[in-house]
């Protein structure tokens, strides 16, 4: 008669030791921290500009990226903030990863921090949009025409994209940038055009500098009309939106680093592709109160473009520097950007 032998559950702790050859337990958490998820914070403001990021989380762009450099899962969030200054406060805090920032805040980070451990660049651009001028100020047909009891709503006060497209139009009319600067309001968008519906009279400002969707909103306004357009104030197309990362967030893991810039390259090629889907899925991540066939005609517009080359870089520096706004000179483009962006045409 064979003898019965008693079997004796194994514990966890005997578990791990026997599986790692007996190294001892405290290998263990090492093995434990390898399959939680990577994590990626984004932070961005509100528009339609800002979708490819929404294309990059929302729609899984960025773990498709993820799986194809052997990475395991991503757990990645888009947070919606009101303006520049607070994009740029996340990115230097640490709190977030990457933060998508008009072309003025990545000269000025990049002016402030080249060359030091927390430097900041782009990793690529996003997109390319009008900006437009708007007023329910009946007496307001151009920008010479604001008086003292105007008040114009811009997203940050001198240091955001929309506060310098107001300073390049009052230069170029009365060689003096800051002509205006004292009658700008920091407001969001979404805050600007509610305010702008109290009416010309009662409304607190008179006047914003909105991006689509917004531009389409404030300009059903009783009265509203438009003052100047980007196109006209920057003669022609001019990198808007990029998306910034820290030397820490590149260096902390390069692999996702990387993953993250192609994910940016396929987002805006998507979206391209196709506009509808890209409206539907920006429109159920925002929450976004226009209707889909209204987005498409906002995304279709000839001056609106998702794309991942840099426009006219110099350009814009130069200006800054004019302005005393940035002190480094901009040799290249490529100054500006991480690796990741060199293999496109920029100027």
């Amino acid at each position: 008669m064979s003898e019965t032998k008693t079997l004796i559950p194994m514990t966890r702790r005997q578990a791990v030791a026997a599986v790692a050859g007996g190294v001892s337990l405290l290998a263990a958490p090492t093995v434990l921290r390898a399959q939680a998820p990577l994590t990626v914070s984004f932070v961005q403001q509100r528009g339609l500009l800002y979708l490819p990021v929404d294309e990059m989380v929302t729609g899984g762009i960025l773990q498709k990226e993820a799986t194809k450099r052997g990475l395991d899962k991503v757990d990645a969030t888009a947070k919606t903030l009101s303006g520049p200054a607070p994009v740029i406060d996340a990115l230097l805090s640490g709190s977030a990863d990457y933060g998508t920032a008009a072309l003025p805040s990545l000269l000025t980070l990049w002016d402030k921090t080249h060359g030091t451990p927390n430097e900041v660049k782009a990793v690529g651009t996003v997109s390319n949009g009008a900006m437009v001028l708007y007023t329910i100020n009946p007496n307001v047909k151009t920008i010479a025409d604001f008086t003292e009891k105007d008040r114009i709503a811009v997203p940050s006060v001198r240091i955001s994209f929309n506060a310098m497209m107001l300073e390049m139009a009052a230069e170029k009319i009365w060689n003096d940038p800051h002509r205006l600067d004292h009658l700008t309001v920091g407001l969001g968008h979404p805050d600007a055009v509610a305010a702008l519906a109290a009416g010309y009279g009662k409304a607190t400002i008179t006047a914003h500098i909105a991006v689509q969707p917004f531009t389409s909103r404030g300009l059903k306004l009783p009265g509203a009309h438009i003052v100047a357009d980007s196109r006209e104030v920057f003669g022609g197309p001019l990198t808007q939106i990029t998306l910034l990362a820290t030397r820490q967030t590149k260096e902390k893991n390069p692999a996702l680093f990387k993953a993250v810039a192609a994910a940016l390259d396929e987002a805006i090629k998507v979206a391209n592709a196709d506009k509808r889907a890209a409206a539907i899925l920006w429109k159920k991540a925002q929450n976004a109160s226009e209707s889909v066939d209204d987005l498409v005609t906002l995304l279709s517009d000839p001056g609106f473009e998702f794309t991942s080359q840099p426009h006219r870089i110099a350009y814009f520096a130069a200006f800054l520097n004019r302005i005393g706004s940035l002190k480094s000179k901009v040799n290249d483009w490529k100054d500006l950007f991480w690796e990741t962006a060199y293999n496109q045409k920029g100027d």
